[in-house]
């Protein structure tokens, strides 16, 4: 079990960097994120398998469009990452928001994250594509 503690957020940390479009290679690089961040603990039990899960729904290149839309409204998601995003869920969609809002950095996003978040969510499941 304590290798499972393990590897779960070991993940969530990969798929956030790979929603970046970071190179794991450079880990120490002070211009992401979350460098320095430690990954928080799970809000409730299995919490991390679920986004696993959902990560693995995701292209990493909708998730690095999603956090660029989140904390930039002027830029835009792709027709292909909105289909990617409806196909995830709404669920997925509230679970990787809320992963990110954990880190000690981006809790006083927390608002902000759901909120833009859901827009993104809807917005991708108006255009029916």
């Amino acid at each position: 079990m304590a290798r499972l503690t393990y590897v779960i957020p070991t993940m969530v940390a990969f798929f956030l960097c790979s929603a970046m479009a970071v190179d794991l290679r450079n880990l120490n690089d002070k211009t992401v994120p979350w460098y320095g961040q430690v990954i928080p603990p799970e809000p409730f039990r299995g919490f991390y398998g679920k986004i696993v899960q959902c990560m693995w729904k995701l292209d990493p290149i909708c998730g690095k469009q999603v956090y660029a839309r989140i904390f930039n409204p002027s830029t835009s998601v792709d027709d292909y990452c909105c289909r990617s995003i409806a196909t995830i869920g709404v669920t997925c969609n509230r679970y990787l928001g809320w992963a990110l809002s954990l880190f000690e950095k981006f809790k006083r996003y927390a608002g902000l994250i759901d909120r833009r978040s859901k827009i993104i969510f809807i917005d991708c499941i108006k255009r029916k594509l």
